[in-house]
C-alpha cells in the first residue's frame, strides 16, 4: 500500500509516495491545485546519484541514474516553525550510500530550497560521479494533447554585454517530441535540452536558473541554482512526461567527482525552485522575495546609496591625479554617495591588464601619493571605493614569482595562464593570507568603505592538484572563496562589496547570498542597456542591481534622461563624462538622484513587474515596474515604433493616479483606457519613470 507524503505550506505542496521500499517525487505544484498526480512508477527520486561503477543511463541525460534506481526508503521527519517548515528524507542503498533530502518553505512563499548530500556509510571507498540537487517528473504528460502548444521552456541567456536575455520555447521545437512510449512503457526517448555553465565564470552563457511554464494549467516552475561556478540543468522526456534535473558540478559535463571514505559526505549545491499560477514573470515575485530572505543582511540593501564607478565611458582604467579630481567634483555634484576609482590606478602604463596582484599604486599615476585622491572624495562628501580583481594574478605581475606553485590553478603540470592571468586557487592558505593582507591594507590605509571585486578570465574546468578531479578542486575552490568573502564582512561589517566578472559573468546566488551589489553588465551602449535594466530584477533582486548611468554632453535632452532612466528602478552606478557635461547637463542628473532618493527606500520591500513581458533584446517598447502596497514605479523605453506605448495592466493597475517622476521638463501622455496605461513618448528615443498610486 502506498503512503503519500503531502508536506509545503499554503501556496506549495510536495509529494511523496512511500511505495514499498521506494520514495519517489509524484508532484510539487500549487496547493489546492486538481492536476492529477504523476503515477507512482514515473515518479522519480529527490535526486539523481552515481556512484563509480553504477549503471549509466543511455545517452547523455542524468535521469533514472543507476545508484538512484537502488535507493530505499529509511525514514522522514518534518520540522515546523513559525519562519517556515522542513521535511527531512533519508534514503540507503544496499551498499550503504545514504542520501540525505531536505526540503525548506519559507513562510507561505510558493518556494521550495531543495538540499541533498550524500553519506558513505559503506565499509569501503566510494566514487561519486553525480548528485543533482532536484530530480521531478511530470510537468507535463504526453496524454495531454495540449503538451505540444501549452507547454513553453524559458532560457535565460547571458552572454556578455547582453545579460538577462529570456527566451521562450515549446518543447517540440527543441526536439522534444512523443516518439510513442506512454507512462506504462518502460522507456524513453535520449533527448534533452540541456542548459549549463563549466568554469570558473558561472554565468558567461546563461544564468543559473529556466522556468517551465504550463499555458493550459495557468502554472509556472521557475528554479535557480545557487552556484558560483559550474552547474547544469535539463529538460527531457521520461516515460510519458517530462522531467527536470538540475544541480552543480557532474561528471559528464564538468569533469567532476569525489572520492569520500567511510563516513564521509558530500553536499550539492542548493537549489530553489518556485511553483505559481500564472506566468514566469509571477514565479519571478516570489524568487524575489525569497532571494531576500537567504542574503547576508547588509544595510547596503537598505540604504541604496548612489555609485560613482570612473570606469564606463569615463576613464577606462587610465585614471591619475590630474583626471581625477574635476570627475570627483562632478559625481559629488550629482548626488554620489560612493566614489570608486576603478582600474588601471596599479599600472604605470596604460596597459594596466597583465600586471594585475601586487595590489600598489603607480607612482607615475599618483607622484604625490594616492591617499591625496581619497582625501579629495571624502571633502566632496562621498565614501572612497577602489576596484580590485582579487582571483587573479597577471603574468607580468612580480606576485606571479613571490607565491608558491600551490597559490595557482594547474593542469597537466602547467601553471594555467589565460588572457595573460593565472588563476589563484582560494583553496591554498597562502592565498588567503595574501588576499586578507592585501584588503585589510587598503582599507586601512585609505579609509576605503567600498570594493568593486572584478573578475575577467574563466579559468576553465578546474585544477588537478590536490584533487580528486579537477572539477572538484575547482568546486572546492569557488566554496573557499565565499567563506573568504564571508570573513572579509565579518572583520569590516560597514564595507561594501560589488561582485563584477566582465559586468555579468557571475549572476548567482551562491555569491548573492554574500554580496550586497552585483554589476549587472558591461554594456557601453545606454540604449541597449535598457533591455538589461529592465531584466535585472528577473536574477538578481533590485536593490542589489547596479545598473550603470553615463550621461555624455553629446546627448540631447531626450537622450540624456533615457540614459539616466536605466538606473532608476535598480542601483543607479553614475559614470561617463560627468565632468564634461554642462551645468543644465549636470543639474538634471543631480534632479534624477534626488527624485531617486525620495523612493529608493521603498525597493527593498518592492517586487518586479514587466506588464510587457520580458523584454527582448530588439523590442522597440520595454517597460518594468516595481509594485508594493502603496502603489507600482514603472520605467518606460521608447527605443523606436509608435510613439503611444499601450501597457496592460488588468486589476495591478486599476486606473490608479499615474504621474511622471522624471524627467518632468519634458512632454508625457500619460491616459488610462480601462485597465491599460497608455503612455505617449512623443520622441523615438526616450524613456519616462511613472508612478501609480
Amino acid at each position: 500500500m502506498t503512503e503519500l507524503v503531502d508536506w509545503g505550506n499554503s501556496a506549495v505542496r510536495l509529494r511523496i509516495a512511500l511505495d514499498g521500499a521506494r520514495a519517489v517525487i509524484v508532484g510539487l505544484d500549487v496547493a489546492g491545485s486538481e492536476l492529477d498526480e504523476i503515477p507512482t512508477r514515473i515518479g522519480t527520486t529527490p535526486a539523481e546519484v552515481l556512484i563509480a561503477g553504477g549503471r549509466l543511463p543511455q545517452g547523455q541525460r542524468h535521469v533514472a541514474l543507476g545508484t538512484s534506481l537502488e535507493l530505499a526508503y529509511v525514514s522522514h521527519d518534518i520540522i515546523t516553525s513559525p519562519e517556515g517548515s522542513t521535511l527531512e528524507l533519508v534514503q540507503r542503498t544496499p551498499d550503504g550510500v545514504v542520501l540525505r533530502s531536505t526540503f525548506t518553505t519559507f513562510g507561505e512563499l510558493p518556494v521550495v530550497r531543495v538540499e541533498q548530500e550524500v553519506v558513505n556509510e559503506s565499509d569501503g571507498p566510494v566514487t561519486l560521479e553525480h548528485l543533482s540537487s532536484l530530480t521531478l517528473n511530470g510537468f507535463a504528460r504526453f496524454r495531454d494533447p495540449g503538451w505540444r502548444d501549452d507547454v513553453r521552456l524559458r532560457i535565460p541567456h547571458n552572454t556578455l554585454f547582453a545579460e538577462f536575455a529570456w527566451t521562450a520555447h515549446t518543447l517540440p521545437s527543441l526536439g522534444i517530441v512523443d516518439v510513442g512510449f506512454t507512462e506504462e512503457s518502460v522507456h524513453s526517448s535520449k533527448s534533452r535540452v540541456s542548459v549549463s555553465s563549466i568554469g570558473t565564470q558561472s554565468t558567461t552563457e546563461y544564468l543559473p536558473m529556466g522556468a517551465l511554464e504550463d499555458l493550459g494549467h495557468d502554472r509556472t516552475w521557475a528554479w535557480q541554482i545557487e552556484a558560483n561556478g559550474s552547474w547544469q540543468w535539463e529538460v527531457g522526456d521520461h516515460q510519458g512526461a517530462v522531467y527536470l534535473s538540475a544541480g552543480g558540478p557532474n561528471d559528464q559535463e564538468h569533469h567532476w567527482h569525489r572520492v569520500l571514505a567511510p563516513g564521509e559526505s558530500f553536499a550539492a549545491v542548493p537549489l530553489a525552485i518556485a511553483c505559481t499560477p500564472g506566468r514566469l514573470e509571477d514565479a519571478l515575485r516570489p524568487l524575489t522575495e525569497y532571494r531576500r530572505l537567504i542574503r547576508r543582511p547588509n544595510a547596503d540593501d537598505v540604504e541604496l546609496p548612489v555609485i560613482f564607478n570612473d570606469f564606463m565611458n569615463s576613464l577606462l582604467a587610465d585614471p591619475d591625479e590630474q583626471k581625477l579630481p574635476p570627475v570627483i567634483a562632478a559625481a559629488a555634484a550629482a548626488g554620489a554617495d560612493y566614489f570608486c576609482i576603478d582600474a588601471g590606478w596599479y599600472a604605470d602604463e596604460p596597459g594596466w591588464w597583465n600586471t594585475v596582484g601586487e595590489w600598489k599604486e603607480s607612482s607615475r599615476r599618483f607622484p604625490h601619493g594616492f591617499a591625496r585622491m581619497f582625501d579629495l572624495i571624502r571633502d566632496a562628501g562621498m565614501i572612497p571605493g577602489l576596484w580590485l580583481e582579487p582571483d587573479v594574478v597577471g603574468v607580468e605581475s612580480p606576485v606571479a614569482q613571490e607565491l608558491p606553485d600551490s597559490a595557482f590553478f594547474h593542469r597537466h603540470g602547467a601553471r594555467i595562464d589565460s588572457q595573460g592571468r593565472h588563476q589563484l586557487d582560494f583553496r591554498a592558505p597562502a592565498v588567503i593570507e595574501r588576499m586578507d593582507a592585501v584588503v585589510d591594507r587598503l582599507i586601512a590605509d585609505y579609509g576605503l568603505g567600498y570594493l568593486k571585486f572584478d573578475y575577467n578570465i574563466n579559468g576553465g574546468i578546474g585544477s588537478d592538484v590536490d584533487t580528486d578531479s579537477a572539477g572538484d578542486a575547482l568546486l572546492e575552490h569557488h566554496r573557499a572563496f565565499l567563506r573568504w568573502i564571508r570573513g572579509l564582512f565579518d572583520r569590516h561589517p560597514g564595507l561594501v562589496i560589488e561582485n563584477c566578472s566582465s559586468g555579468g559573468a557571475r549572476i548567482d546566488y551562491a555569491s548573492m547570498r554574500e554580496f550586497s551589489i552585483l554589476s549587472t553588465s558591461d554594456q557601453t551602449d545606454h540604449v541597449k542597456y535598457a533591455t538589461i535594466a529592465a531584466g535585472a530584477p528577473s536574477g538578481v533582486t533590485p536593490e542589489q542591481a547596479a545598473v550603470w548611468v553615463y550621461p555624455q554632453p553629446e546627448f540631447g535632452r531626450e537622450e540624456l534622461r533615457f540614459a539616466i532612466v536605466n538606473g532608476m528602478l535598480t542601483r543607479p552606478q553614475l559614470s561617463g563624462g560627468m565632468w564634461k557635461l554642462d551645468d543644465a547637463q549636470l543639474d538634471t542628473v543631480a534632479e534624477a538622484m534626488a527624485v531617486y532618493r525620495t523612493y529608493r527606500q521603498r525597493i527593498p520591500g518592492m517586487t518586479p513587474i514587466w506588464p510587457l513581458g520580458l523584454p527582448g533584446w530588439y523590442d522597440e517598447h520595454v517597460a518594468q515596474g516595481l509594485a508594493d502596497d502603496d502603489g507600482i514605479l514603472l520605467a518606460v523605453w521608447r527605443r523606436g515604433g509608435d510613439a503611444e506605448i499601450r501597457l496592460p495592466f488588468g486589476a495591478a493597475g486599476g486606473a490608479r493616479p499615474a504621474s511622471v517622476l522624471f524627467p518632468t521638463d519634458v512632454p508625457t501622455g500619460l491616459e488610462w483606457d480601462g485597465d491599460d496605461l497608455v503612455v505617449t513618448l512623443p520622441e523615438e528615443l526616450s524613456a519616462r519613470l511613472i508612478r501609480l498610486g
